[in-house]
């Protein structure tokens, strides 16, 4: 209900006349009784007065003006003084239009929606100064009567002022607090449990005081000293209800005479350490507010992080599955294209070799060797096409054996470019997964070093290295070197073949430009049997 009072006087909606004359009401009456309990350390009304102003939007601020008017009028009346003459407009409008001046030029016209950061409570806290600071000069002027010398007079004016502010400090941050955030001063919170202990330092320094009242500002500061903690265990809340309660205690001393302390001194360390509570308070909250604004936001990225990590762990899977379904789809090509095609070649070279004892003549003669030329050229175009869609030579030699000698080192040697190879590791131990996985990235690359035309030497090293309990890993270099004195070479660019491959065997691919040349470098998790690794490198063949 609190926290609903704190935003229907933040409201700006035209109407509800009858919940601002309420308003105005109950602002009278607080008047009315706080000035009775303000002693000589504060002007509580004062710290109403600016408090009302803060949550309240200037196009309502007629109603407050009544209602401080009101209750001055009646205090007026009740005392018996005359309502005509400088003194009861000086009194009753002057303070409020000087409040009003400043909040409005601070704050604006609409109300800030809380005290949620130190530049606000800065604000604040200035424009308490700033209000007090200039009606200590009119209430001095009407209601100082008796003559006194300059510094007398600006003693007794700086006296109003300190009276206005430790008021302020005792009742406007406690009334906010009990407006805007009532939970934050309930006994669960602790917050009550802290300014006991304050409570009970503070009287502890009372009591010294009394009996060596000479370091009476040091023991001071050192008694008001518990606000600063309070403030940053609790926030401002906890600071504006432990500057009450100090402020009360040590009003209720220097009443009962066991405080011998003068009450400017008492007004100036209750202004400066509660000021300086009420920021720190305001920050310590705001840092805590954004700490918790970044664990949730942490927690929700840790989130979408599971969430994409789920994602990239399905999109993997179905990576896998679609290159097991293409090498499976390229071996069973391969199957038919040789069942259809490599039967009805051979068939025809059959007949083409029958059709040779038919012919006698010497033009059919010339006829048929350039037929069975033709058909031998279609036979090795075949086995090269079968080769390249599912070499049998990975099924029948190995991985190793495959890489050597099969037909990417034919397509090099086409191609006059050298290729080296070094192997490490049970490399032929791969399963077939990690097989396919590295002639196709090695095909890839072959294709690669074909297209740039700028190619002198392939190199390739494979290491295979079991990780304990973990998978082995497989690591694959292909290191492609450029041909000297070149004008220009080309940019690396990363092979989508070789990204397809990598993603579906969870593994990381990297390339990195050499001096003359350029390096794609596989590294991939892969199952491996035991057996005994092939360490060493295989002696470079020379291009054809």
């Amino acid at each position: 209900m609190r926290q609903s009072l704190a935003s229907l006087l933040r409201e700006q909606v035209p109407g509800r006349n009858g919940f601002w004359a309420l308003l105005a009401v109950a602002e009278m009456l607080a008047w009315l009784a706080l000035v009775p309990v303000s002693g000589q350390l504060w002007f509580l009304p004062a710290g109403l007065r600016l408090a009302l102003l803060w949550l309240v939007p200037a196009r309502r601020w007629g109603w407050l003006l009544a209602g401080e008017v009101a209750a001055h009028l009646l205090r007026t009346l009740a005392l018996g003084f005359p309502l005509l003459g400088p003194t009861f407009p000086a009194v009753a409008f002057a303070p409020w239009l000087v409040y009003a001046a400043v909040v409005f030029l601070l704050r604006g016209p609409a109300p800030l929606p809380g005290l949620d950061s130190p530049a606000r409570m800065l604000l604040l806290l200035l424009a308490g100064v700033l209000g007090a600071a200039g009606t200590s000069p009119v209430l001095w002027s009407v209601l100082a009567t008796a003559p006194m010398s300059a510094a007398d007079s600006f003693a007794s004016i700086f006296a109003f002022m300190y009276g206005d502010l430790t008021g302020q400090l005792m009742l406007a941050p406690l009334l906010l607090a009990i407006l805007e955030s009532p939970a934050a001063l309930r006994p669960r919170t602790g917050v009550w449990r802290d300014i006991g202990l304050a409570l009970a330092g503070a009287l502890l320094v009372f009591l010294l005081l009394r009996l060596y009242p000479g370091p009476a500002a040091h023991l001071l500061l050192l008694a008001y000293a518990p606000l600063f903690v309070i403030g940053f265990r609790r926030g401002w809340e906890g600071a504006a209800a432990g500057i009450a309660a100090l402020g009360l205690s040590a009003q209720a001393l220097a009443a009962g005479g066991a405080l011998q302390v003068e009450a400017t001194l008492l007004q100036l360390v209750l202004a400066v350490v509660g000021g300086g509570a009420l920021v720190l308070g305001t920050a310590s909250a705001a840092l805590r507010r954004s700490h918790e604004a970044l664990a949730e936001r942490h927690r929700e990225l840790q989130a979408k992080t599971d969430e994409l990590a789920a994602l990239a762990g399905e999109l993997r899977e179905v990576t896998r599955r679609l290159v097991r379904m293409e090498e499976q789809g390229q071996r069973e090509l391969a199957a038919e294209l040789d069942y259809e095609l490599g039967q009805a070649i051979h068939a025809l070279g059959t007949r083409i070799s029958l059709a040779f004892r038919e012919v006698s003549d010497q033009q059919g003669t010339r006829l048929l060797e350039s037929l069975r030329e033709q058909v031998r050229e279609i036979q090795d175009s075949l086995r090269r096409a079968l080769r390249q869609l599912r070499p049998p030579l990975l099924d029948s030699h190995g991985l190793v054996h495959t890489l050597r000698n099969g037909p990417l080192r034919d397509m090099l040697d086409d191609a006059g470019i050298g290729f080296e190879t070094a192997f490490e590791g049970p490399v032929d131990g791969l399963d077939d997964d990690g097989r396919a996985a590295v002639y196709r990235i090695c095909q890839a690359v072959v294709r690669e070093a074909i297209r740039l035309d700028v190619v002198r030497e392939l190199r390739l090293r494979l290491v295979v290295r079991p990780l304990g309990d973990e998978a082995p890993r497989a690591t694959l270099d292909l290191d492609l070197e450029y041909a000297p004195f070149l004008e220009e070479t080309p940019s690396p660019q990363a092979l989508p073949a070789i990204r397809d491959r990598v993603l579906a065997m969870h593994g990381r691919y990297r390339l990195r430009p050499l001096a003359n040349g350029q390096r794609h470098t596989i590294d991939f998790p892969t199952r491996a049997e035991d057996g005994r690794g092939i360490v060493g490198r295989s002696p470079p063949r020379s291009p054809t």
